[in-house]
């Protein structure tokens, strides 16, 4: 028999008795982490082994604060190409961190577009099917006004109706397969490239090699055992519908270490 709960606190005011109430909510974290090193306990993300042998180490994509061990510095994505023309519309800022299928299933091998909220932009994403390979599709800008189109590489996880995702390392890319993503995503620029942003190494479709580049990544904090992740807004949803497939594209920041901090603890939200 179940008695409504305003019912228990009237009995219990008549009889002078002490009634505990066991009220159990499951917390979802909003946001994505390297699952080879990290893991969520319910309220943390938090380091499970040693992080990744990459210049930058993927922190949290998402928003929360970040507590280290050892001293720290912290980054995110501002920009896909330091030198770039910059902007809003740079591939940058905010980007996926978690996608939630609300009905039907997740889309694979065919491309998923939305509006950037800042500028208006259009951005893809590109899930490879039986595959943990994805691609975060956009354009930046040179100096000297030329569109180059880009593919980050990222890993993708499926954990029920929510995908989490996280940046590629450059030794786990597949260029071939990136380029004739990006080549056919449609965005018109005259130049296809990947950018494997943790090893800031870009690869040209055209000439089919890989170079050194520079990431355009902005410094959050700067030596610390703890680091506020909050952007402004902390997040932006994008609700995309198409036939019978509901997604809910959560943007955000996506953060990274210079170093590993020995352990790291992620409270979102």
């Amino acid at each position: 028999m179940r008695i409504p709960i305003p019912l228990v606190f009237a009995l219990a005011v008549a009889v002078g008795a002490v009634v505990s109430i066991l009220i159990q909510v499951n917390i979802k974290v909003l946001g994505s982490w390297d699952s080879r090193y990290a893991a969520f306990n319910g309220t943390h993300v938090y380091q499970t082994s040693p992080m990744i042998g990459t210049p930058y180490k993927t922190l949290y994509l998402g928003y929360g604060t970040a507590h280290f061990q050892n001293q720290i510095s912290v980054f995110y994505l501002e920009t896909v190409r330091s030198g770039s023309a910059g902007g809003a519309s740079d591939l940058g800022r905010y980007l996926p961190i978690r996608i939630i299928v609300e009905s039907g299933s997740l889309p694979t091998n065919t491309y998923i577009s939305w509006k950037d909220p800042l500028s208006g932009a259009t951005r893809k994403l590109y899930f490879v099917a039986d595959s943990h390979r994805g691609y975060v599709l956009g354009t930046y800008r040179t100096r000297a006004g030329a569109t180059v189109n880009v593919a980050i590489p990222v890993y993708y996880v499926v954990d029920g109706s929510q995908v989490r995702l996280y940046p590629m390392e450059r030794s786990a890319v597949d260029a071939t397969q990136a380029c004739n993503i990006v080549r056919n995503a449609g965005f018109g620029g005259a130049y296809n490239a990947i950018i494997a942003i943790l090893d800031n190494q870009g690869y040209d479709c055209a000439f089919r090699s890989w170079s050194s580049t520079t990431v355009g990544w902005a410094q959050v904090a700067s030596s610390v055992t703890s680091a506020a992740l909050y952007p402004s807004p902390t997040y932006y949803m994008v609700t995309i519908t198409e036939g019978g497939t509901t997604l809910l594209i959560y943007l955000s920041y996506w953060y990274t270490v210079n170093a590993d901090p020995g352990f790291f603890a992620v409270k979102p939200g």
